[in-house]
């Protein structure tokens, strides 16, 4: 009889240690892995896919007063501020993708990618904006159509509370 008490015993405690060190009992915060993912902005474009479209790429830029193939130009301090050594220079934007940033910090450009039908799918860092810019490119790089876009950000994959790749899809008209 006491041997079925210890076999119990020593089954529920096995079972709480399994729960405890494999994170699933809930207890204390969570812990991510690292990030190993992007997001992704699907540029839908009605007709591109037609060569006579003459639509040769798209460019996505993240931020709200960002443009589109032309990179930020860099943030500079307009006043001395105190110096942390190893710390990046006052005004250079973070390198925390989910830390604080101002709007020209967070104005960055992602390539062009190559289409599947009348769908661009260009990628993105993770964390971007919900405000951007999309530029519809022609023959010479030409912009045959550029407009503000509000993202709408799908987590498929990952987790709540970690995060995981994301998808935003606009649609932008040609003229």
């Amino acid at each position: 009889m006491r041997r079925g008490i210890t076999f119990r015993a020593t089954a529920t405690v096995s079972a709480v240690l399994v729960l405890v060190t494999t994170g699933c009992a809930g207890l204390g915060p969570t812990a991510c892995t690292a990030v190993g993912y992007s997001d992704t902005v699907l540029v839908e474009i009605p007709g591109s896919a037609d060569p006579a479209s003459r639509v040769t790429g798209v460019v996505v830029c993240r931020g709200a007063d960002c443009t589109p193939g032309e990179p930020s130009p860099p943030v500079q301090p307009t006043a001395p501020g105190d110096a942390t050594p190893g710390a990046p220079a006052v005004g250079a934007p973070s390198t925390d993708a989910l830390g604080p940033m101002d709007d020209t910090a967070r104005s960055l450009v992602f390539p062009t990618a190559t289409p599947d039908g009348d769908v661009w799918s260009v990628p993105t860092t993770t964390g971007t904006d919900d405000l951007g810019r999309v530029a519809v490119l022609g023959a010479d790089d030409r912009v045959l159509v550029e407009r503000d876009v509000r993202f709408t950000w799908v987590r498929h994959g990952g987790s709540e509370q970690c995060g995981g790749p994301s998808t935003a899809q606009v649609v932008v008209r040609l003229p």
